[in-house]
């Protein structure tokens, strides 16, 4: 089914095509929306980003469903007419969206809670001004992790981050699964939760990479893509998108109030002296537990690191994640992305030392 958002084609707005249209004109882009995200901001953001991007003669091709979504990226991989995928969404939308394995380049229009891949590359939430990036911007590699199949390009959170994460989702979540809008406030319930009931078992981290092989034993583990974390907080401020590696952080004391005690000392920058923070570099690392840590990927409940083998496995998107150890690796310039033009990439923007001319 074909409908057109405004005016036709010709008289300067794009025609708005589903996913699963089978023609497609020269010059589109590709548009992955959640519906829920920003309050359900989502379909009218979009319906102005094609009306945008049709100034710049660029039809429009929307996925609503991760089945639309995946047949697009396999079409767009293959059509050299593809200007970009975007992202309409929060970080969730942006993580499903790599995890598709995208070879054209990918960018963000902002609708979701935090929205912290969108800041880091400095977009908006304006759809014209992504249109005009989309037409003249500058695509990027950028480094991936990817923990046990699953890619993310955040961080990934294992143990009390990640029990507070899966408890949020849990609430958010209907009887019929359809997950709810949410905002910031809504973290302090499953926070309190976690903080009274989770047990904190400890877990170690094997750092795997060759000449510098390591293991360091905590009873909370990020590995970090980009630097930043919930509300800009800069949990790994040294991390880079583009150097090939992550950054391994583990809080090593248990308890609720030794977790706040941590959070305190990275909102004054100081986590990295303390010497109950181990922090690494790393191209690999293998984690083990011995007891149920909760993990969660990009802000999103990923399963759980259990101490023990278990045939049994649960999944989540289709990736099993129910496992006795998490192994996490770099993966060197992974995706492309557009961004407007050169910043810092010191925990606010993105670096463009390599810089090359968006097709």
């Amino acid at each position: 089914m074909t409908h057109s958002v405004g005016a036709n084609s010709e008289a300067g707005s794009p025609s708005v095509r589903d996913a699963s249209a089978s023609v497609v004109h020269p010059g589109w882009v590709g548009v992955v929306v959640n519906r829920s995200s920003g309050k359900g901001s989502g379909p009218r953001l979009v319906e102005r980003l094609a009306r945008a991007l049709g100034e710049y003669k660029l039809d429009s091709e929307i996925a609503w469903t991760p089945a639309e979504r995946k047949a697009m990226v396999a079409r767009a991989d293959g059509d050299p007419h593809c200007r970009c995928l975007v992202a309409v969404g929060g970080d969730g939308t942006v993580s499903a969206l790599v995890n598709e394995n995208p070879q054209v380049p990918l960018t963000i229009l902002r609708a979701g809670t935090e929205n912290l891949a969108a800041q880091h590359f400095d977009l908006r939430s304006d759809p014209r001004w992504l249109a005009r990036t989309i037409a003249t911007g500058t695509a990027v590699p950028v480094d991936l992790g990817q923990a046990n199949g699953r890619r993310f390009i955040l961080m990934t959170g294992f143990g009390f981050d990640g029990d507070v994460v899966t408890r949020h989702h849990d609430m958010r979540t209907s009887r019929a699964g359809a997950i709810r809008t949410t905002h910031r406030a809504a973290y302090v319930e499953p926070i309190l939760r976690s903080s009274l009931s989770y047990q904190f078992p400890e877990i170690t981290a094997r750092i795997e990479d060759g000449g510098a092989e390591e293991s360091l034993v905590g009873t909370t583990v990020f590995v970090f893509n980009l630097p930043r974390y919930a509300l800009g907080l800069p949990f790994a401020p040294g991390a880079r998108q583009d150097d090939g590696l992550l950054d391994l952080l583990v809080f090593r004391d248990p308890g609720p109030l030794r977790a706040l005690f941590y959070l305190w000392k990275v909102v004054l920058g100081t986590h990295l002296d303390h010497p109950g923070v181990y922090h690494r570099r790393v191209r690999k690392v293998d984690l083990t537990a011995s007891g149920a840590v909760p993990v969660q990927l990009d802000g999103d409940p990923a399963g759980y690191l259990l101490p023990t083998p278990n045939d049994a496995s649960d999944s989540t998107n289709g990736v099993a994640t129910t496992r006795n150890h998490w192994s996490i690796e770099a993966v060197p310039s992974a995706v492309r992305v557009l961004a407007a033009a050169p910043a810092s990439s010191d925990g606010g923007g993105v670096a463009l030392a390599s810089r090359r001319r968006f097709r």
